[in-house]
């Protein structure tokens, strides 16, 4: 395992930025945030701030700086709009150039390095939107993903509509590996979630149908039969009725920064995270319904009632992880030195560890 100094060290972030993040494939967020013209989405990361936006015919990313006086283009996480500089107005068309629209600003461009917006690739795996800002990397996303491809495009073929009408941010005051470790293990469930997750009954068993492939990671937690599970199945009978039907809490990982759950086929969380600083990230977090069959009216009114209830758990739970984490994290820097232990439950900790140890050269 690494050291504790290497949660909390400026220059281990930077390479990890570098070697990870800025290299290959990151997740930028669902294509349902991207259904309409001028639609955009915007993910910043180091020194990556970038955009991706709907043209109409395509989906482009490019930079999300201005040319001009370096201006955010678009602010906020996602919205609607022509691609235009908020300071001075500079307006650019859909290859990223600036438009033209006075003698001055063909003046300041010829003094500018940069003649347009920097481009980057963006490839979509069913609802999953990802980009690549490395130029010298030619692996397509299929080839990032493996097996994982066909796995995450059939997965999102169950997802119905986000649940959330924004997208809900939350800066943890913790380093990013905090927050990967965290969601590779339910060890911690039975303690942590004692008043969410372990009545409907998450925690307490060991995993099953572990599946690893070159940094990505699916697993599923058994669900126990508690008494509150036997009486919401009773009363809530059409959730049987879901399209992807398993007993488990099922968790994903795609390396480097996305995580998705499913909740027994009954709710899916897909969150992305954005190292800021050492001890500084932000967690984007998306809700959504899945497919179901055969429901009646009164059953369609009471799976949306179900599913701004398991919304507001969910959150909740998102919450008290971020309490332990950002714990976690001023302990760190005491002990610098030191290590964190990880026991059998935690095998999949181990793994995400051997992949980044193959990339950064820790001390």
């Amino acid at each position: 395992m690494i050291k504790n100094i290497n949660y909390t060290d400026e220059n281990v972030l930077n390479q990890e930025l570098d070697g990870i993040f800025h290299k290959s494939w990151f997740f930028v967020g669902l294509s349902d945030k991207l259904q309409n013209k001028n639609d955009y989405i915007t993910y910043r990361c180091g020194s990556v701030s970038v955009f991706v936006q709907n043209f109409g015919e395509q989906l482009k990313c490019f930079s999300n700086i201005c040319l001009h006086r370096f201006n955010n283009i678009h602010k906020g996480n996602e919205g609607n709009g022509h691609v235009i500089c908020s300071y001075h107005n500079w307006v650019y068309d859909d290859n990223g150039n600036p438009m033209v629209r006075s003698a001055c600003l063909k003046e300041e461009l010829t003094s500018c390095s940069r003649s347009k917006l920097e481009q980057h690739e963006v490839e979509i795996c069913g609802r999953f939107v990802f980009a690549k800002v490395n130029k010298k990397d030619s692996v397509s996303l299929k080839e990032f993903l493996g097996t994982f491809y066909d796995k995450l495009f059939e997965l999102s073929s169950f997802f119905q509509e986000i649940i959330n009408h924004e997208t809900i941010v939350l800066n943890h005051k913790a380093n990013w590996k905090l927050l990967v470790e965290n969601v590779l293990e339910c060890y911690h469930c039975s303690s942590v979630h004692k008043e969410t997750l372990v009545p409907i009954g998450i925690g307490g068993k060991k995993p099953e149908n572990h599946f690893y492939e070159n940094g990505h990671d699916k697993v599923d937690y058994p669900i126990r039969t508690t008494a509150l599970q036997t009486e919401r199945e009773a009363k809530l009978s059409f959730l049987t009725k879901t399209e992807y039907s398993h007993k488990s809490l099922q968790h994903w990982y795609i390396f480097p920064n996305l995580f998705i759950s499913s909740t027994a086929g009954n709710l899916f969380y897909v969150g992305k995270l954005s190292p800021e600083k050492p001890n500084l990230t932000n967690l984007y977090a998306e809700f959504v319904k899945p497919t179901y069959t055969g429901l009646t009216k009164k059953e369609g009114m009471l799976l949306n009632a179900y599913a701004q209830a398991s919304l507001d758990s969910s959150k909740r739970v998102i919450f008290e992880d971020r309490d332990i984490l950002e714990v976690i994290q001023k302990n760190l820097s005491i002990i610098l030195n030191d290590k964190q232990i990880f026991g059998e439950e935690e095998f999949r900790i181990e793994a995400f560890h051997q992949n980044i140890k193959n990339i950064i050269n820790y001390k």
